[in-house]
């Protein structure tokens, strides 16, 4: 662990050191336009991604990542932080969204990789290091565990995925501080999430399968507590950004 903590350390230090590109895609909605602090919060959100990664990689003593994957990457909001702290790392991204998806890939020197829009099938190939930023957040049960178990396949042997949810942070800023949601749909989800650990409400009812989900700890963990093939490293609660909450997984069996 030394050796990790050393070497981990002197990477965070030198990506610290760097100055982060802030060019942003006209359509990219994550930097609010207009508003006192925008770039600084943009900047913050990506960087707020790094120390998370840093830390798995500290909890499970790796030090070497050779592939990443940002997905889904946006306009590169995490994107630009992992090139600066994993720069030897060859660099992939995937989103739905195919214009910002190939400014990223451009832009910060990424390759395309896509994952199926079900989350059906085996990965064409695989990664060390999957940062997963705000996906299953808007997922209902049955794809945020089709989602998950996808990842985890695309997961090179001792591969990190950081995973981020909706917890009871964002039940407190949708509550007290931004109502997205109908007041009707919320209330729903909070009952759902009351009753089985997980809540969920779709954007448009004439459009399903994509909206907001909010999950119990105790909901996650056991989509993956008998799972032999990895390990659960660690759960932080409102960890991305002081909003998310943080699941991280390595593909490592339990029993080697």
């Amino acid at each position: 662990m030394p050796v990790a903590l050393n070497t981990v350390a002197a990477r965070y230090a030198a990506y610290l050191a760097q100055q982060i590109p802030d060019v942003v895609h006209e359509r990219d909605i994550m930097l609010a336009r207009g508003t006192a602090g925008a770039m600084d919060h943009y900047l913050a959100v990506g960087h707020s991604a790094i120390e998370v990664i840093a830390v798995a990689m500290l909890a499970v003593g790796t030090i070497d990542i050779g592939s990443v994957l940002d997905l889904p990457c946006g306009g590169g909001r995490v994107t630009r932080h992992l090139k600066a702290f994993l720069p030897e790392a060859e660099l992939s991204v995937g989103d739905l969204d195919r214009e910002l998806e190939a400014f990223t890939a451009k832009t910060f020197g990424a390759i395309v990789a896509r994952a199926p829009v079900d989350f059906a099938g085996a990965p064409v190939r695989s990664f060390d290091l999957i940062f997963v930023g705000s996906l299953v957040t808007h997922l209902d049960a049955a794809m945020f565990a089709q989602a998950t178990r996808w990842l985890i396949a695309a997961l090179a042997p001792n591969g990190l995925l950081v995973l981020t949810t909706h917890g009871r942070r964002h039940d407190f800023v949708e509550t007290t501080r931004h109502r997205f949601a109908p007041l009707d749909k919320w209330e729903a989800t909070l009952r759902a999430l009351a009753r089985e650990g997980f809540g969920y409400y779709d954007y448009d009812d004439t459009k399903p399968g994509y909206g907001v989900s909010v999950s119990k700890p105790s909901w996650v963990m056991r989509l993956f507590e008998t799972e032999p093939a990895i390990r659960i490293v660690s759960y932080q609660e409102a960890a991305w950004a002081g909003h998310q909450d943080v699941l991280v997984l390595q593909r490592k069996a339990i029993n080697s």
